[in-house]
């Protein structure tokens, strides 16, 4: 049986599910696994009893990944289920850049009078808006959300220009460094996630060398730009309107300043599959050991035929697998499919036993004592059974 602790706001029907993987939810400061939409983790929390953190959404800054991979917690995530949501805000936030449709609706409902339609004809020119068609893009991160951005402008008749680390295949991107990207476009888009490379990536003298002119708008998130020199940018005029997804208090009242109260992946599409994923990968990793999306353990998946398995997840030494191999020699433990994979300097590996329960322990406490193994598991495969041996019976 497993303990879920859940933060934030999850449907019944989601939670509810956790029950096929004998999980179920309780208000517990030491559980197994936690399910987070955006909210903090405290490290309180990541205890040596914590096996999984499944989070609904991409960004994981909001949890203590070192300690979680110190502790062998893998911490999962569901990249790519909100990345229409948010190109869609993106592409909202572009097209009021350029077209002043809420003022303008605005304004008419100052009017009055049976000749509304001349009075607000007449006041056209307050109104007159710009067009995306033949501006240059700017799309700093060329992931799922980046690429989708990237693509729609394309096809609104844009210029697109990418910045990202490695070298993509995209017909529609023209990829360039990041300063190029900065003097040329009219249009930015941050679409990358927070990390200690992308901490204040945009800096001010970054900023300064922005096209002057251009419009940012930050859909990653809030450090990515360094507050103070976009301040700076915005009141000398470098840049004409910042639109971001993450408000901070310096921006509060600053005309040129939009801020929205990260909703970029709030959608009711987004929301729903977010947390179906979250939860299937939360039960999929307690039942099978199985990882898909993760941003401390390698993916590992394997069909469960035999009828216990051990998981593994080790710090990748000159020795780590061969002392762990030898264990299992040693108590001449019979494997089925083994799977192996690394992510940075960690492994982790499925190994499906065919032994008993009694010998497969034994073998585990001695794994256990290695000082490069931060998590070794046993599970059973579900709805396994052992075979009772049928009684003979005497014949006269």
């Amino acid at each position: 049986m497993y303990d879920i602790k859940v933060i934030d706001s999850f449907s019944k029907k989601q939670l509810s599910r956790l029950k096929h993987a004998k999980a179920f939810v309780r208000e517990t400061d030491r559980p197994h696994g936690i399910m987070v939409r955006s909210s903090v983790v405290p490290d309180e929390l990541i205890t040596e009893d914590l096996l999984v953190i499944s989070r609904s959404g991409v960004g994981v800054n909001t949890i203590n990944v070192q300690s979680s991979t110190e502790q062998g917690v893998a911490v999962l995530n569901t990249p790519g289920v909100n990345a229409n949501a948010v190109k869609e805000a993106v592409l909202s936030s572009l097209f009021s850049a350029v077209r002043p449709i809420m003022p303008a609706a605005e304004m008419v409902q100052t009017l009055n009078g049976p000749d509304i339609l001349a009075q607000a004809e007449a006041r056209r020119d307050e109104f007159i808006g710009r067009e995306l068609q033949g501006k240059i893009l700017g799309v700093i991160g060329l992931g799922s959300i980046g690429t989708q951005i990237a693509r729609s402008c394309y096809d609104l008749g844009m210029e697109v220009l990418g910045y990202a680390r490695r070298d993509l295949d995209l017909d529609y991107v023209e990829q360039v460094d990041l300063d190029e990207l900065l003097r040329q476009s009219h249009f930015i888009v941050i679409a990358l996630p927070l990390t200690e490379e992308t901490k204040g990536l945009l800096s001010e003298d970054r900023l300064r060398q922005v096209k002057k002119g251009a419009y940012l708008f930050n859909f990653g998130r809030g450090p990515i730009v360094d507050t103070t020199g976009m301040l700076a940018a915005l009141n000398e005029e470098i840049i004409d309107g910042y639109y971001t997804d993450f408000p901070e208090e310096s921006y509060l009242g600053h005309e040129k300043v939009m801020m929205l109260p990260h909703i970029g992946g709030n959608t009711q599409e987004a929301l729903e599959g977010g947390e179906r994923l979250a939860r299937k990968a939360l039960s999929d990793f307690l039942l099978y050991g199985t990882v898909r999306d993760s941003v401390n353990f390698p993916p590992a998946r394997q069909l469960f035929h035999s009828p216990y398995r051990m998981t593994v997840f080790y710090e990748e030494t000159l020795d780590a697998f061969t002392d762990i191999m030898k264990v299992l020699h040693y108590y001449d433990l019979k494997m089925g499919d083994m799977t192996s994979n690394r992510k940075n300097e960690f492994a982790y590996m499925l190994i499906d036993l065919e032994e008993s329960i009694d010998k497969i322990e034994a073998a585990v406490e001695e794994i256990r004592k290695m000082t490069t193994v931060k998590r070794v598991r046993i599970l059973k495969r579900p709805h396994y059974k052992k075979r009772k041996r049928a009684k003979k019976t005497r014949t006269s």
